[in-house]
């Protein structure tokens, strides 16, 4: 089963100089991501503070739940690396919201995004595309490395970026779906029922992922 994992938003900030900090999470992990800013006009005159225009950025960093529990598993800094545990565990409580994103057990991969997120994060996009192999458009062999992810839901009615609402259509028959000339249902992850003009409608199924090694005892 996909695990459960928090990302967070926070937000500190100094006197004079924009900042940020925060948390996004994902899996059996929570984590945390930070946005600041700060704005103002210098005046040159003694006594008063210079205030300057600010610049906004977001942090992430990803936090193993247990972690958060009092667990030693190191988190991780996108675009450094991992981090302690105890600096986790700071960055984590300073951020005032969390995200809930699903991961997949084995390979942590997201297999849910923020609700509010369109874009598709890459490591996402893989798991959908090695799930389906080709596009997923009855007959079409296409390979899903050179299709493009549809929101099976559109996102307009309420769909989400996430593993079951996600599909590979070759741009032919993402346009055809754009068109309204064929529609896709996916009722289960990777399941795929596809709707002609005519009304007639055609099932496909995904291989299932790879079974986790049994646990085999030691010789000794």
């Amino acid at each position: 089963m996909p695990a459960d994992s928090v990302p967070a938003d926070s937000a500190p900030r100094s006197d004079h100089e924009p900042g940020s900090g925060g948390s996004g999470g994902n899996g059996h992990n929570a984590s945390t991501g930070s946005n600041g800013s700060n704005s103002g006009d210098g005046s040159g005159q003694s006594g008063e503070a210079s205030t300057y225009w600010g610049v906004q950025a977001k942090v992430f960093v990803t936090v193993p739940v247990m972690t958060l529990l009092g667990g030693d598993a190191p988190g991780e800094l996108e675009g450094y690396g991992p981090i302690d545990p105890e600096t986790a565990r700071k960055l984590a409580g300073h951020a005032p919201s969390f995200t809930r994103i699903l991961t997949h057990p084995f390979t942590g991969a997201r297999l849910g995004a923020d609700a509010t997120t369109y874009r598709v994060p890459q490591d996402l996009k893989d798991a959908v595309r090695v799930r389906d192999g080709t596009c997923r458009h009855p007959g079409c062999n296409r390979l899903a490395v050179f299709c493009e992810l549809d929101h099976t839901t559109p996102w307009s009615q309420g769909g989400t970026t996430s593993y079951g609402n996600l599909a590979s259509l070759c741009k032919r028959h993402h346009m055809f779906k754009t068109e309204g000339y064929w529609h896709y249902q996916q009722p289960d992850p990777g399941t795929i029922i596809a709707i002609s003009p005519l009304g007639e409608t055609y099932l496909t199924t995904a291989d299932p992922p790879p079974a986790p090694p049994p646990d085999i005892p030691p010789p000794f």
